[in-house]
Formats: C-alpha cells, sequence, structure tokens
C-alpha cells in the first residue's frame, strides 16, 4: 500500500505542476482584443478562466484519491469506514467547488 500511496502523491504532484504551468501559458498568451468590454466583465473572465483551471485540477485530484480510497477500503477491510470517509469529505469539497464554478460561468455567459 506504500507503494501505492507514493504513486498517487507523484501523480497528484504532476498534475498540479501541468495544471499549473498549462494555466500560465494560458494566460500569457492570451490576449484581449476587445476594448469595448466592461471593467468587471473582464474581471469575471479572468475569474471563470482560473476557476475553469481549478475546478478541473481538484477533480482529477479527487479522481486519484478516491481509486485510493477505494482500493485501500478493498485490501484492508478493518479501515473500510475510513477509506469511505475521506472520499465522501473528497467528493463534498468537490461539489462545492463545482457548484462554484457553474455559477461563475453562469454569471459569465449572462453577460455575453
Amino acid at each position: 500500500m506504500g507503494i501505492f500511496y507514493d504513486i498517487c502523491m507523484g501523480l497528484t504532484s504532476g498534475v498540479m505542476i501541468g495544471f499549473l504551468l498549462a494555466g500560465i501559458k494560458q494566460l500569457l498568451k492570451k490576449e484581449y482584443t476587445e476594448k469595448e468590454r466592461a471593467s468587471n466583465q473582464r474581471f469575471i473572465n479572468k475569474i471563470a478562466l482560473a476557476l475553469k483551471y481549478l475546478t478541473f485540477l481538484l477533480l482529477i485530484i479527487g479522481l486519484i484519491w478516491c481509486v485510493y480510497f477505494l482500493i485501500l477500503g478493498a485490501l484492508m477491510p478493518s479501515k473500510t469506514d475510513y477509506a469511505n470517509n475521506m472520499a465522501e469529505l473528497i467528493v463534498s469539497v468537490l461539489t462545492v467547488i463545482s457548484i462554484i464554478f457553474a455559477f461563475v460561468e453562469f454569471l459569465k455567459r449572462k453577460e455575453d
């Protein structure tokens, strides 16, 4: 189980670094050509972009750790309750983050 934990930690680190670098690349590459947009619309677009990357990052990390806890509970029956509780916490956090992302996307599209 220790090796599997190390693999999950490595995957988590790699995904986080990859998303961070891809987000920086997207932000530096993006140019705003429409000067007619209001400043609050630009702010909402930037927030939506950041939340999109954050949401996908956390969904992938949540998937990795939910699989880890699923396998932990299957291989070590004594830790099934712990694994189930941790997976429930992960899903709860991801649900809240997804709702926030959906709300910001709604605001972004409402102005268009």
